[in-house]
C-alpha cells in the first residue's frame, strides 16, 4: 500500500542553520582575510627590528596559510563542480582589512593584529561554529578548531610584547581593536557583502605601509656590513673545529635575511600567483626561521649574548637592485650554491660530538632540498608567465652580480670591523672551551 501524501515525520532536533551556499560564501571571505593577513605579515617583517617579532611574524603567516588553504579546499568541495574562488562583493571589506597594515612600525602592527585582527577573526570563527553542523559540516569544524588553537597560541608567543604598555596603550592599536569592535558580525556571517566602518589610519599615528627593501635589525646585536670573514670573501674558508662550530651557528643566525627575502617574495608576488604559491612561500619563509632560530639557539646554550653576535643585512640589501622575480632569483641563488654543506656538516659535527649542531645542520639540509624545488618551479613559472627573455640562470647570475656589488663597495674599515667581531666571538668561545664548556669538544679534535 502506497504512503499517504498527509502523511510526514520530522526529527525533533536542529543541527544548524547555514546551508551549503550560505557556507561557501562565509568560508570564502574567512579564506580571503586570511590570505591578506599572511600577505600583511610578510610585508611588515623585514622592517620590523625584533628578531623575536620577526619570527613570530613568519611562524604565524605559515600557520594562517595552512588554514587558507584548508579553507579554499572545503570551498572547493561545498561549491563542485565550481573551481573559481573570487573575492567580487567583498572588496570593500578587504580593502578595510588591509588599511589595518598602516601601521608606524612592526611592533605596533604585531601588536594590532594580535589584539585586534586576530581576536576579530576568532569570534567570527567562533559564531560560524554555532550556526554550523558538526555532523554535516565536520570538516569545516575541524578546520576552524585548528585556527582557534593556532590563534591561541600565536597569542602566547606574542604575550611578552603584548604586555608592554606603551604598545598595548598605543592609539593606533586601540583604534584598530575599537573599529574591529565596532563592526556588525552578524553582517560577517551573512550571505549578502557586509557592510564596514571605515578606519582612518591617518588619524591614529598611523602611517602609510610600504615594504622595506633594506632590512631592519634588532639593536642589541652588532651590525657589520658583513657578519663573517667568508660572508666578503668566500675563499676565506668556513675553517674547522671551534671555528667551524661558531661560524655554523652565525650563519644559521644569519639566515634571518632569508626568512625576510621569502617575506619579500611573499609580499610581491602573492596577487600574481596560483593558489599554491601561498602555501610553498609561506612555507619557505617559516623555514628560513626556523635555521635563524636554530643557530640563536645554540650560541645562547654555547654562553653567547645578543652583544657578541653580529647579523647583517646585505644578502636581504642585494634585493633593492632588482626586480620581485631577482629577489626570488636571490635566495635561490643561496639555496642551490651552498647546499652540499649541509649534508657534510652535520657528519663533520657528530664527528666532534656536538650532536645539536649535527642534528640542525640535517634538518636544514632536508629543508633546502624542498627550496630547490620551490626555486626552480616558481622562477619558471613567474618567467614564463613575463613572457621574455630571461632565463633562471640569467637571474642567477643576476643575483650573484648584485652580491658582488654589494662586496665589491665594502671598505678597508668593512673588513677591519668584521675581523674586529670575528675575533672577539672566537676569544670568547675559546674561554668557553678552556672552561670545560661544550665547545670544547671540536677544539680538542682539531688540535688531534
Amino acid at each position: 500500500m502506497r504512503p499517504s501524501p498527509d502523511l510526514k515525520i520530522r526529527a525533533e532536533s536542529t543541527r544548524g542553520t547555514l546551508t551549503v551556499d550560505h557556507a561557501a560564501i562565509v568560508l570564502k571571505r574567512f579564506y580571503f582575510l586570511l590570505k591578506e593577513l599572511v600577505k600583511m605579515q610578510a610585508g611588515w617583517l623585514p622592517g620590523t627590528h625584533g628578531l623575536e617579532e620577526k619570527l613570530e611574524l613568519a611562524q604565524s603567516l605559515w600557520e594562517n596559510a595552512l588554514i587558507a588553504k584548508a579553507l579554499r579546499e572545503r570551498i572547493l568541495e561545498l561549491r563542485y563542480p565550481e573551481r573559481r574562488i573570487l573575492a567580487d562583493e567583498d572588496r570593500e571589506i578587504l580593502n578595510l582589512w588591509r588599511s589595518f597594515a598602516n601601521a608606524e612600525d612592526g611592533s605596533r602592527f604585531l601588536v594590532g593584529i594580535s589584539l585586534g585582527l586576530k581576536p576579530f577573526l576568532k569570534e567570527l570563527f567562533s559564531d560560524y561554529l554555532e550556526l554550523s553542523d558538526d555532523l554535516n559540516d565536520s570538516p569545516t569544524v575541524r578546520i576552524l578548531g585548528h585556527a582557534l588553537e593556532d590563534f591561541k597560541v600565536q597569542a602566547c608567543r606574542a604575550s611578552a610584547l603584548l604586555s608592554v604598555p606603551q604598545l598595548r596603550n598605543d592609539k593606533w592599536v586601540t583604534e584598530v581593536c575599537a573599529n574591529l569592535h565596532g563592526q556588525n558580525k552578524h553582517e560577517w556571517l551573512s550571505q549578502s557583502s557586509p557592510s564596514s566602518v571605515e578606519f582612518d589610519w591617518k588619524k591614529t599615528g598611523g602611517k602609510a605601509f610600504s615594504i622595506a627593501r633594506k632590512a631592519a635589525r634588532d639593536p642589541r646585536f652588532p651590525k657589520p656590513l658583513f657578519a663573517w670573514p667568508d660572508r666578503h670573501t668566500p675563499a676565506r674558508g668556513a675553517g674547522e673545529g671551534l671555528e667551524l662550530q661558531v661560524r655554523s651557528a652565525v650563519h644559521h643566525l644569519n639566515e634571518i635575511w632569508a626568512t625576510e627575502m621569502a617575506a619579500a617574495v611573499i609580499y610581491d608576488l602573492l596577487d600574481e600567483a596560483p593558489y599554491e604559491f601561498l602555501e610553498d612561500s609561506a612555507r619557505w619563509c617559516f623555514d628560513e626561521s626556523r635555521h635563524c632560530r636554530m643557530g640563536y639557539t645554540r650560541l645562547r646554550e654555547f654562553g653567547f649574548n645578543p652583544t657578541d653576535i653580529p647579523v647583517d643585512t646585505f644578502s636581504y640589501d642585494v634585493g633593492d637592485q632588482l626586480d620581485a622575480v631577482g629577489r626570488l632569483g636571490i635566495i635561490f641563488y643561496f639555496e642551490t650554491t651552498y647546499i652540499h654543506t649541509k649534508s657534510e656538516r652535520a657528519k663533520i659535527f657528530a664527528n666532534y660530538g656536538d650532536a645539536v649542531s649535527s642534528h640542525d645542520m640535517d634538518y636544514d639540509w632536508a629543508d633546502e632540498l624542498i627550496h630547490t624545488y620551490y626555486g626552480n618551479k616558481w622562477l619558471k613559472f613567474f618567467l614564463e608567465k613575463e613572457q621574455n627573455s630571461r632565463t633562471p640562470k640569467q637571474i642567477k647570475e643576476s643575483a650573484e652580480s648584485a652580491v658582488r656589488t654589494i662586496r665589491s663597495t665594502a671598505t678597508e674599515k668593512d673588513y677591519m670591523e668584521t675581523e674586529r667581531y670575528y675575533n672577539k666571538i672566537l676569544d670568547k668561545a675559546r674561554k668557553f672551551a678552556r672552561t670545560g664548556h661544550s665547545l670544547c669538544a671540536a677544539e680538542d679534535h682539531r688540535h688531534e
